[in-house]
């Protein structure tokens, strides 16, 4: 079933109307499932966070455009205070086109944009996302099966400079502090993730910047791993820290992207002790390394403050199966950091500067 949102009143300009329309359309595709929400081409005020439930489509045509009116995110899958477990919550959601503007300028409140937590089957396609200040553009936490191409992530502001961790895309786990949306604390992690052909940089909007970090985690517990994630075919331009930030995964495949101008590139990191290496009865336990990371085919232009890859671990528990093979350096001063690793390939990395090396089986 497709129906369009200005059945139920989307008229445009209008923060009540349009928030009160497409909330009510969402309603009705809650209680019918498999519908298709069409968004027609126009901007749409939007004063407070929509809610999305299982089995929905957002089809937003090219020209559409969400834009934030208030303090709030945009779009999330689930209610406050509302139980949720596992990959249980709102599933099967796919969006599609369009502009998601968190109006940033007019509106400099820390949020982000979309948030997507204990779910299967999250698809964005096509998708632009705009002007977040503070935030992440998607904070994906505890999402089984996550889906994003063709999309662009572009216009961040970090007010005091306290978030030079956010990340436009944030895979996450569910434990305290992490996903304050909703839902339960419950250990669920982010895993089966696909991040292809998207773009990430700054928009033309005042007091705008490109991001601090386009992908990446920085929470972990003991013996939940990020597990098969594939970021490829992504462009990012003038990153301003390291572009992505991987924190003890498994299976992780990182090529054909570009990092352009970017402060660095390719930062992989054990956990080495404190709250993220606590397990899920809040024990804290031992320092625990990723294991099968494969960076290869991608091109790193310019040169870089931090170093173009660099993999690290703690306390002599190293890393198991570093793949880096065939990248491009286009800068002699770039460099790669490669502490602690057990079972290191490296292929044609004759162009870049070999800060450390220490690995060995």
């Amino acid at each position: 079933m497709i129906i369009n949102a200005k059945q139920f009143g989307l008229k445009g300009n209008s923060k009540y109307k349009d928030t009160h329309a497409m909330q009510k359309a969402l309603n009705y595709a809650k209680k019918h499932k498999g519908t298709t929400i069409y968004i027609p081409a126009g901007e749409y005020h939007i004063r407070k966070s929509l809610v999305i439930y299982s089995d929905t489509t957002l089809q937003l045509d090219e020209n559409a455009v969400l834009k934030r009116m208030g303090k709030d995110t945009l779009l999330k899958n689930g209610r406050r205070f509302k139980s949720y477990y596992g990959y249980d919550g709102n599933s099967h959601i796919h969006i599609v086109g369009g502009t998601f503007d968190m109006n940033g300028y007019q509106f400099p409140y820390n949020n982000t944009a979309m948030c997507m937590g204990h779910a299967e089957d999250i698809q964005i396609i096509d998708v632009t996302f705009k002007d977040v200040v503070g935030g992440h553009c998607l904070d994906a936490c505890g999402i089984n099966g996550l889906y994003i191409k063709n999309c662009k992530f572009i216009g961040f502001h970090d007010s005091d400079g306290s978030r030079f961790f956010s990340e436009a895309v944030q895979l996450d786990i569910q434990v305290p502090g992490a996903f304050p949306k909703f839902g339960a604390t419950d250990g669920t992690i982010t895993k089966n993730v696909i991040i292809e052909h998207c773009y990430f940089g700054n928009s033309d909007t005042p007091t705008m910047q490109p991001w601090n970090r386009a992908i990446g985690s920085h929470a972990s517990r003991f013996d939940q791993y990020y597990e098969n994630i594939h970021i490829r075919y992504n462009t990012f331009d003038e990153m301003k820290h390291y572009a992505l930030t991987p924190l003890k995964s498994k299976d992780t495949y990182i090529h054909h992207n570009t990092f352009d101008n970017c402060v660095g590139g390719i930062r992989f990191l054990a956990v080495k002790d404190g709250k993220n290496a606590k397990d899920l009865k809040g024990v804290e336990r031992t320092t625990q390394a990723g294991k099968n990371l494969n960076i290869y085919e991608n091109t790193f232009l310019d040169k870089m403050e931090k170093d173009a890859i660099h993999v690290q671990s703690y306390n002599l528990v190293k890393h198991d199966g570093i793949v880096i093979a065939s990248n491009h350096f286009s800068n002699k001063a770039q460099s790669l950091y490669l502490q602690d690793i057990k079972n290191l390939t490296l292929a044609n990395v004759i162009t870049v500067n070999l800060k450390k090396v220490n690995a060995g089986s």
